[in-house]
């Protein structure tokens, strides 16, 4: 199977993570929350054939291709058959699966982003995926890449990794050779302003774009530069007027001011895409999971893009939160449909499916054993910006879990950008940040 290409902006915007509607909270959603922990039965192929709805979001085309593979192959064999239902991206599916909660009418199993996981399952939205995985004995140890924190809650999974993305650090080879800089790229923060005053020098023009819209590089640009969390450990404060954050934010104004660095907001996504890719910008930060797209437009300018990892802070320090796409099986159906979807569920993240996902989007696999695949070797080989990324799975963080914290993103999004467009006072304007954010959390 191969993947053909597809829009741009519908494969680019989930890979942000901060777009327009805010987290809707469930109050008893319609779904039982009794049903959590019942017993759950193993998959025995019957009679008839159990239908599974499964609603995607992220690389609708890929999900497809794999869901159409499955009923060809093992569905046709266990009497499963899946359809698909692409929903749109990460926050449209959350807004759609909140709202089929509420009126019973769940799919059977549904994509969405990693961080959402307590939400749901405070929400009694999806089940614990702990009998299903002990009725089949389910190996768990293979998905071994990236931070696993936000497939579970408390000690127990409530869902599957299906395709993993990371911030990593997009450069201009070309430009940053023509420049006098090192085509690796800035190793340190230091390092990295000394590149774009190079690039500015040179060419009179911008030599990078930040989307502020997408608040996850910013978590990752907290970890590496002051080794700062978003949130305190119980996710019940925010650290955003901490030192650490005031000096990341201190750091990126005097840039801004320099004209080194052009801020572009939510409605200026078709701006950053075009951005990453012109033979005038040197750097920008954004997912690996746009990685061929970019080459793709690259190759078109003549320009030869490469890949490093987020710059280090003070001590070598680093940090990027795992991004990208889970599945989960959700709180409605019989006993039997919840076991068909489970099948489901081990399949289209098994090895293979995991390895083909990948090397057709640029996402990372979820599993050891994808990295040891024909298919993924020779991706690998050819373009080493996955490789890169792979690398940078060893300072991998897990993104915040509370249910709000979507909303918390769009407040952070916007005040933050009002700090640099409105010259603003930075500590006052984060200490007052902080004390909204931490009312979202604590109400």
């Amino acid at each position: 199977m191969t993947t053909p290409m597809k829009s741009i902006k519908k494969r680019l915007i989930p890979f942000t993570t901060a777009i327009l509607a805010t987290t809707i909270l469930l109050a008893g959603c319609g779904q039982s929350g009794a049903a959590q922990n019942e017993t759950a039965v193993a998959y025995t192929k019957g009679d008839k054939v159990v239908e599974v709805q499964f609603w995607t979001s992220a690389m609708e085309k890929v999900n497809q291709e794999l869901v159409d593979e499955f009923n060809k192959t093992k569905g046709a064999e266990l009497n499963i058959h899946v359809n698909a239902e692409y929903q749109g991206d990460y926050w449209e599916t959350q807004k759609k699966i909140n709202a089929a909660a509420i009126a019973n009418t769940l799919p059977n199993v549904f994509i969405d982003e990693v961080a959402m996981t307590k939400g749901f399952a405070d929400n009694d939205t999806i089940v614990d995926l702990e009998p299903y995985m002990k009725a089949s004995d389910f190996d768990r140890e293979d998905f071994k890449i990236g931070d696993l924190g936000n497939l579970y809650v408390g000690e127990d999974m409530y869902a599957f990794p299906h395709m993993r993305s990371l911030p990593v650090m997009y450069i201009n080879k070309t430009l940053a050779k023509k420049v006098g800089m090192d085509e690796k790229g800035p190793q340190t923060f230091a390092e990295l302003e000394s590149y774009l005053k190079a690039s500015y020098d040179a060419t009179g023009k911008t030599p990078m774009y930040l989307f502020n819209n997408d608040f996850w590089v910013m978590e990752a640009l907290l970890y590496s530069y002051s080794n700062t969390t978003i949130l305190n450990e119980d996710e019940t404060a925010a650290n955003i007027n901490s030192k650490g954050a005031v000096d990341l934010i201190t750091y990126l104004n005097d840039l801004i001011s320099k004209g080194y660095i052009k801020v572009l907001s939510a409605t200026q996504q078709n701006d950053f895409i075009g951005a990453v890719s012109s033979p005038d910008t040197l750097l920008t930060f954004s997912s690996i999971g746009g990685y061929k797209i970019f080459l793709g437009l690259a190759a078109k300018t003549k320009t030869e893009l490469g890949v490093a990892m987020i710059p280090a802070g003070e001590g070598g320090t680093r940090g990027v939160s795992v991004g990208g796409s889970n599945v989960y099986l959700a709180n409605t159906g019989t006993d039997i449909e919840k076991a068909a979807a489970f099948e489901f569920m081990k399949w289209i993240t098994d090895t293979d499916q995991a390895a083909y996902a990948s090397v057709n989007t640029g996402y990372l696999p979820t599993r050891l054993s994808s990295l040891d695949t024909d298919i993924m070797k020779n991706t690998i080989a050819q373009l080493p910006g996955y490789q890169v990324a792979i690398d940078e799975l060893k300072f991998s963080k897990m993104r915040p879990k509370n249910g709000v914290y979507h909303e918390v993103e769009n407040l952070l999004v916007t005040r933050i950008s009002d700090i640099w467009t409105d010259k603003l006072n930075i500590q006052e304007s984060l200490d007052a940040l902080k004390k909204d954010v931490d009312a979202i959390l604590t109400r």
